[in-house]
């Protein structure tokens, strides 16, 4: 086995009862606001999707996923072709730096902070992070865990991570090539971070390539089905952009200033953002401790009212 080289920070995510088994809360007590998951609950439709490809779970996902490919081809506007299935967008992320990327090469990752599996899919891949020739070029838009945006670094080949594509809505998918490669999730916006299906939009030569070296079915039949039912009602958003303005609102009156954001967070600058995690944590209210700040994930009022309390 390859050895990994240098060290990295690992992604810290407990799990809610390891959080409340911390603070010796009930598991029901623990409210999230660190993942940018969606609150909202998921259509019927949803588990009508799932009873019905639970009759069809004892056989494999033969000739791939066809019907899924092209609904998201359509929902993106582009070709079948162009698109790439991962279990979730982070599989896509260590698919494009391994494909891109040897032992000894670069990677430039165009934002700082930025999502933490950027700079962990460079160190799996053997690379190390640098401007000096990159083989690769990452960014996010809008970015994480800030939430502004930015202009695409002209940088080839290029990756644009749109996980928060669906609140902000403007994209790089019309000008995907082999050089310039869309991911998207369905995990934040479409509530589905648990079935992990994700996609990429590329050229169609660029697509073919990362289809050969991509895992022949890397979604469960249950996990496709639920994308595929999420495309036939797209969610909106709409509530969860009022409310994060509500929030930022509200946060301002308690004398924090909360960045301006294009995604389903607020990004929060404090002196301490692991004192503030730990402290909040006592709560039951888990937040992402982040650069220079917290990070807060967008839920229902009822939800970020208990926050605001806290931090008051």
């Amino acid at each position: 086995m390859r050895a990994l080289t240098g060290t990295i920070q690992s992604y810290d995510a407990p799990s809610t009862p390891e959080i409340a088994r911390r603070v010796g809360l009930p598991a029901e007590e623990i409210v999230r606001f660190d993942g940018n998951t969606s609150p909202q609950a998921l259509p019927s439709t949803r588990a009508e999707a799932l009873t019905e490809e639970l009759g069809r779970i004892h056989t494999y996902p033969h000739g791939g996923y066809p019907e899924l490919e092209r609904a998201i081809a359509s929902y993106a506007g582009v070709a079948p072709e162009n698109v790439v299935l991962g279990a979730g967008a982070d599989d896509l992320i260590l698919l494009l730096t391994r494909s891109f990327a040897s032992p000894g090469d670069t990677v430039a990752i165009a934002n700082d902070p930025t999502y933490p599996m950027f700079p962990i899919s460079v160190w799996v891949a053997g690379a190390a992070v640098g401007d000096d020739d990159p083989v690769l070029t990452v960014c996010c838009c809008p970015n994480n865990p800030i939430g502004e945006l930015g202009e695409l670094p002209c940088a080839r080949p290029l990756v644009v991570d749109e996980a928060y594509f669906e609140y902000f809505g403007a994209t790089a998918a019309d000008l995907i090539d082999d050089d310039l490669i869309v991911i998207r999730t369905f995990s934040k916006a479409f509530g589905l971070a648990g079935a992990r299906v994700g996609y990429a939009l590329a050229g169609r030569d660029a697509a073919a390539e990362l289809n050969k070296r991509q895992h022949p079915a890397p979604l469960s039949t249950l996990s496709a089905a639920l994308a595929l039912a999420g495309l036939a009602a797209p969610p909106d958003v709409t509530p969860i952009l009022e409310e994060r303005e509500r929030m930022r609102q509200r946060l301002r009156e308690l004398g924090l200033e909360p960045r301006e954001s294009h995604a389903n967070f607020l990004y929060v600058p404090v002196d301490d953002p692991q004192a503030e995690y730990d402290r909040l944590l006592q709560h039951g209210l888990a937040v992402r401790p982040v650069r220079g700040g917290i990070r807060i994930t967008i839920r229902t009022q009822q939800d970020d009212d208990r926050l605001l309390q806290a931090l008051a």
